[in-house]
């Protein structure tokens, strides 16, 4: 065998990533989710931008809002805050000529929105709402337009901000200055369920972003996983494998094909986010020439979860560890396909080790997948310091900051260690099994193996 292990991996590894980069699917799937999540935010943003330009031309002349008051703030004549203050704030951002706001503590938003349908089922409704709620670090304050509203929803939306800077005010003179941080949510149009933040950001933090990042994860696993699998087995049981092991050893070619596939899937994941930066920056561009007054739906809702969730998430640390997890994930299953390749000793059964790596990841992801949806903290706990599927978990969670910094990073190290114990069991399965041929293998044939028997 020629060259040290280490050159001979790399020998590995850029064979593997070149075949890879030959394949067309590859190319094509790279290039075109690239170019529909580039488009897609930049459609958002240009059509947004559009819409509240074309909005802007018919101004609203009469409206009432009814503030839904969930927090601390006391607003009444005489005192800092005062409905007249809001109403003039909101008549000079929304161009209307009359406005009128009502101050209810402790109102049920749900009984408010459906009062005010059902006395206006017959005609338009010149009546919305805003909803305050505390948060961890401070306020918040969103928007409810009820079904028929005359209002347009950035009309609604420019109300919500209107009202921020005097809620601020009255929150630094009044309570404590170091609470007043206030985030505007996104509007939401209709009634909502008492109890329950129907809010698009908790919906999403709820029901999307748990299935998006899993689903990430498992497709990954999928595609590069069983390739991984299906290359080492065809070379395991190809005729050619005494003359490849003259120049390689057994360790490089397992670990080369492994890292090809880690660091393959890594860039096509790191493209498709730059993708959606690239969108985003362009798009926002594009919508401030066609609309100066443009509002920034994106970072609003990134506002928005933070508001919901708290003020770390989707900052640049939880980020980092969530991709962190991420990648250590896909590199541990890929381990694991590594190892399925392995065991197989006949052409024939080079379909089967697809089934190593394919079920595993199934489970993993339904189970850390329905957890999250039915918010089952006990699970949930479990499922996020179990190597196998906190990638399926805690990467949603830590981005959203569900769990602390310190949890995340024992789960990162908890899975590294996991990860380097997977990558070696591979190398040491491969190894010993490399030259095998015959009857199919036993559990206790392969742990024999590991055991070095």
């Amino acid at each position: 065998m020629g060259g040290s292990f280490y050159r001979q991996t790399k020998t590995v590894f850029g064979f593997s990533c070149s075949q890879m980069l030959k394949k067309k699917g590859f190319a094509i799937s790279t290039i075109l989710i690239a170019l529909f999540i580039f488009g897609g935010i930049f459609a958002i943003m240009a059509i947004s931008a559009s819409s509240e330009k074309e909005d802007k031309q018919e101004p609203t002349k009469v409206g009432n809002l009814i503030v839904c008051n969930e927090a601390d703030i006391v607003c009444e004549d005489g005192s800092v805050l005062t409905t007249a203050l809001l109403a003039d704030a909101i008549r000079e951002a929304t161009d209307s000529k009359t406005i009128t706001v009502e101050w209810k503590d402790k109102a049920v938003i749900a009984d408010e929105v459906k009062a005010v349908e059902n006395a206006s089922a017959d005609g338009d409704i010149d009546t919305f709402f805003a909803v305050l709620r505390r948060t961890d670090d401070g306020y918040g304050l969103y928007m409810v337009r009820p079904k028929g509203c005359s209002w347009a929803e950035h009309e609604v939306t420019s109300a919500g901000e209107a009202m921020i800077p005097l809620l601020k005010e009255y929150v630094e003179r009044n309570v404590n200055p170091e609470l007043a941080f206030f985030v505007r949510m996104p509007t939401t149009n209709g009634t909502i369920v008492v109890g329950e933040d129907t809010s698009l950001a908790a919906q999403m933090i709820k029901y999307f972003l748990p299935m998006i990042s899993g689903m990430l994860v498992y497709f990954m696993v999928l595609i590069y996983g069983q390739d991984i699998a299906r290359s080492v087995a065809a070379e395991k049981t190809s005729k050619l494998m005494e003359m490849m092991l003259s120049f390689v050893s057994p360790d490089a070619l397992i670990f080369g094909k492994i890292l090809a596939g880690f660091v393959m899937s890594v860039a096509q994941v790191l493209i498709w986010v730059g993708s959606g930066i690239g969108g985003y920056l362009v798009g926002g561009i594009v919508a401030k020439s066609i609309n100066p007054n443009y509002t920034d739906r994106i970072s609003q809702f990134f506002e928005a979860v933070r508001a919901v969730t708290g003020g770390s998430a989707l900052t640049i640390v939880p980020i980092i560890l969530s991709l962190v997890i991420l990648f250590l994930g896909l590199l541990l299953f890929y381990a694991i396909a590594g190892i399925g390749g392995s065991v197989v000793t006949k052409p024939e059964e080079i379909g089967s080790a697809n089934a190593v790596i394919t079920f595993p990841a199934m489970i993993f992801w339904m189970v850390g997948y329905f957890a999250a949806l039915s918010q089952n903290e006990t699970v949930l706990t479990v499922c996020r310091f179990i190597p196998f599927t906190a990638p399926f978990t805690a990467t949603a969670e830590i981005l959203v900051g569900r769990i602390s910094i310190v949890t995340g990073l024992i789960v990162v190290a908890e899975m590294f260690a996991c990860t380097l114990l997977m990558v070696w069991l591979a190398g040491k399965i491969y190894r010993g099994l490399v030259l095998y041929s015959g009857e199919k293998l036993s559990i206790k044939k392969v742990f024999g193996v590991v055991r070095g028997k």
